[in-house]
C-alpha cells in the first residue's frame, strides 16, 4: 500500500507522526526533524540541533545523534525538564540514519511520585516484607513501652539478639539472590518457641530481636540454648535446601536502671560479638 501513496502525502504523514523523528545524513549531520520532535525540544534547542554534526553541538543535545536509551535534557528559562527514550535505525544503502524519540517525561514524574510514596509507606510500615515479622520500626515501637514499664515498676526485662551467620553461605550454595526460605523458616521457629507476651522481629538483614518481659538473663540463657538446639535440627521447607544447617550467634542483655533502648542493644551486641563463631555442623539426614 505504501508504494501507492503520493510522496507528498508520505511526507505529511511522517511530519505529523506523534513520535519524534530526526534524520541524519551519511555524514552524521542532522538535516531534518518532524513537528513532534520540534515540540519536544522547543524552538531554541531544535535550531541548535539542525544542520549540525555531533561535534558541533553541546551536551546534552549531542546525545540525540546516537541515542538508544534514555536522555535527560535539563530545563532552563525557556524549557522544562525533558526525558526522552530513543531508538536508532540505519537508512538503506548507507544513506544516513533515523532517530526516533518518545517523550517519557510524564512517565518519569509518575515513577518519581511512586518512589516517593513507597518511601513514605516504608517510613510508617512496621512489618518486614520477607518474614512478616515486626521490622526495626515495629520493634522499637513495641520495646519502648516495655522499657517504660520496667523503669516504673522495676520489673525484669531481657532481650536476645540473634545474628544469622549463614545468609551469604545460603545464597552462594543455592545460587539465590535472596534467602527468603531460610528467613521464613527461622521466623516460624521463633514465633512458635516464644510466649504470647514475648516480642520478636527483624532488626536488619541478619539480626533478629527477641524481647522477653518478666524474664531474667539466666532464664533467657536457657531460651538461647533451646533455640540453638532447635536451629541444629531445623529443616527448611524446600526440597533442595532441606539439608542446609542454620548457624547463628546470640547476645543477651537484661534491663538495668538507667538503661534506654540504645544501651540495652549495645550490651546485647557486645555479648554477641563475644559469642564463638559457629561452625556448620554436618548436614542431618531427613529421610
Amino acid at each position: 500500500m505504501l508504494d501507492k501513496l503520493d510522496p507528498i502525502l508520505l511526507q505529511q504523514i511522517i511530519r505529523a507522526c506523534p513520535t519524534g523523528i530526526l534524520l541524519l545524513d551519511n555524514h552524521g549531520r542532522a538535516n531534518w526533524a518532524n513537528d513532534a520532535l520540534g515540540e519536544m525540544l522547543g524552538e531554541v534547542r531544535c535550531a541548535q540541533l539542525l544542520n549540525k554534526q555531533v561535534d558541533e553541538v553541546s551536551a546534552p543535545l549531542s546525545a540525540l545523534f546516537d541515542l538508544s536509551t534514555t536522555l535527560h535534557l535539563p530545563g532552563d528559562e525557556f524549557h522544562e525538564d525533558l526525558w526522552l527514550m530513543g531508538h536508532q535505525q540505519p537508512l538503506p544503502d548507507n544513506t544516513g540514519q533515523v532517530q526516533y524519540f518518545v517523550d517519557i517525561t510524564p512517565l518519569y514524574w509518575l515513577m518519581q511520585e511512586r518512589d516517593q510514596l513507597k518511601d513514605e509507606l516504608n517510613d510508617v510500615i512496621m512489618v518486614d516484607s520477607e518474614t512478616g515479622m515486626r521490622n526495626r520500626k515495629g520493634l522499637y515501637y513495641s520495646l519502648e513501652p516495655q522499657l517504660s514499664r520496667s523503669r516504673r515498676y522495676d520489673r525484669p526485662l531481657t532481650i536476645i539478639l540473634l545474628r544469622l551467620d549463614c545468609l551469604d553461605r545460603f545464597k552462594q550454595q543455592y545460587q539465590r539472590e535472596d534467602a527468603r526460605p531460610l528467613l521464613v523458616t527461622l521466623s516460624q521457629l521463633l514465633s512458635d518457641q516464644l510466649r504470647w507476651a514475648d516480642i520478636v522481629g527483624r532488626l536488619n538483614e541478619t539480626d533478629f530481636l527477641l524481647v522477653l518481659p518478666e524474664i531474667h538473663a539466666n532464664d533467657a540463657a536457657t531460651v538461647v540454648e533451646n533455640l540453638r538446639q532447635q536451629l541444629a535440627e531445623l529443616t527448611i521447607d524446600e526440597p533442595e535446601t532441606e539439608d542446609f544447617t542454620i548457624t547463628a550467634r546470640f547476645g543477651i542483655a537484661e534491663w538495668r536502671k538507667g538503661d534506654d533502648m540504645s544501651l540495652l542493644l549495645m550490651r546485647a551486641r557486645q555479648m554477641l560479638d563475644d559469642d564463638a563463631d559457629p561452625q556448620p555442623a554436618e548436614p542431618m539426614s531427613h529421610g
